[in-house]
């Protein structure tokens, strides 16, 4: 399919990319492209800023790999997949200041375009409610724009943008000609609420796990730095309360309970092949097996597909082979120990550098990602690796001036 989600992603990346090395020079019979002339300023001022640095580790760790993986084209695959994180942080970090009106309207764009989105899947799931329905109860999802669990996550941020919007006009009291239209509030409730909603009617369990666990992290934070213990509590109280409302109102998110229930029932009862659920499970064991066997330097990135698939013939042969369902796991499986502890170091480090966490959206985008490790591995592939990317950068380029 010639404009894919693959494609048009590589087209931006391209695009950023260009833009951090080109600027235009106006001639009299129009303009020509030339290397910008800070590129060698850029770089240098690039390679002492640890922050956007360090991002770069998990392409370096494929690159290492290799050395030692034996299956090359799967290699290159990889590096492939991984080469945003080489390109992308320089790309970013080249542009110029980001205002906190300039990330809010990307932000407005997103959720914007998750509204779209969530509309036309909904639309979709009433004309043929009871096919999709029946589907669900035997462990499918509703269908989505690509990837159901990726989408899930774009919807799990785009609520938690919305509500930083909405909080960012209410805080306005001191700046009101942030408010631009007498109708921005309202719209921004709307939309966050839809999509609220919307994301227990998709039911992806991951992406609703994730969700919760980051308005519990939000919530944590509001806590600690606001001092109203009384306030944080009650909303503590009324955010376990909605999963609740949401299994005893919404068909799709019982039946998705109903099914996980009958699922691991079936994989504790050895009874898993075939199953959703179970088949995740043994991922997770399977990966972890793989490590084990290869604990410090791991199989190799361009390997484990390979190792994993041995693996499954040899141990799991009635169960549909899968990739391991954690991040860390994966990169165990491929790198080993001295992998993991890089890749983890290179997670973590751009929050906690110079207290990144007290903001709110660059704490959520690594809280969403990091619990979603948990569940998927988020960034073997093209859409993950972009949505995770495109809001570190930009936030981290917007509470980096220079």
């Amino acid at each position: 399919m010639t404009f894919s989600m693959e494609f048009l992603l590589s087209i931006c990346m391209i695009g950023i990319i260009a833009l951090s090395l080109f600027q235009r020079k106006e001639e009299v019979a129009g303009f020509r492209l030339k290397m910008r002339s800070n590129l060698k300023d850029n770089f240098r001022k690039f390679l002492k800023d640890k922050s956007f640095l360090i991002i770069t580790i998990p392409f370096f760790l494929v690159l290492f790999t290799s050395v030692y993986s034996a299956d090359i084209q799967y290699t290159l695959e990889r590096l492939r997949i991984k080469i945003p994180f080489l390109l992308l942080p320089f790309a970013f970090f080249s542009l110029p200041n980001l205002e906190k009106k300039d990330l809010q309207k990307v932000l407005f764009f997103q959720v914007l375009l998750a509204c779209v989105a969530a509309i036309g899947v909904g639309v979709n799931y009433l004309i043929d409610f009871d096919a999709i329905t029946n589907h669900i109860s035997k462990g499918g999802s509703i269908p989505t724009p690509g990837n159901h669990i990726r989408f899930s996550l774009i919807l799990a941020f785009s609520v938690i943008a919305g509500a930083s919007l909405l909080w960012n006009r209410h805080d306005a009291g001191k700046d009101r000609d942030q408010i631009i239209f007498s109708f921005e509030r309202p719209l921004y409730i709307l939309m966050t609420l839809f999509l609220f909603v919307f994301m227990h009617v998709l039911s992806v369990r991951s992406g609703l796990l994730v969700l919760y666990l980051s308005i519990g992290l939000l919530l944590v934070r509001y806590i600690f730095f606001s001092r109203r213990y009384l306030i944080g509590l009650l909303a503590m109280v009324g955010l376990m309360v909605l999963p609740v409302v949401a299994y005893k109102t919404v068909p799709s998110f019982k039946t998705k309970l109903g099914y996980m229930q009958y699922d691991l029932q079936m994989y504790f009862a050895g009874k898993g092949a075939n199953y959703s659920d179970a088949e995740r499970l043994t991922s997770l064991q399977a990966g972890l097996e793989v490590g084990n066997s290869n604990r410090w330097l791991g199989v190799g990135a361009g390997d484990l597909r390979q190792a994993i698939k041995d693996k499954y013939k040899k141990d799991f042969p009635n169960i549909t082979r899968r990739m391991p369902h954690n991040q860390f796991i994966t990169i165990y499986a491929g790198t080993g120990l001295v992998g993991l502890f890089f890749f983890t170091f290179s997670f973590f480090y751009p929050v906690v550098k110079h207290r990144r966490f007290v903001n709110a959206m660059f704490l959520t985008i690594n809280a969403i990602i990091f619990f979603s490790f948990m569940m998927e591995s988020t960034i073997e592939n093209a859409v993950g690796i972009a949505f995770y990317l495109l809001y570190l950068l930009l936030i981290l380029r917007h509470l980096s001036p220079r």
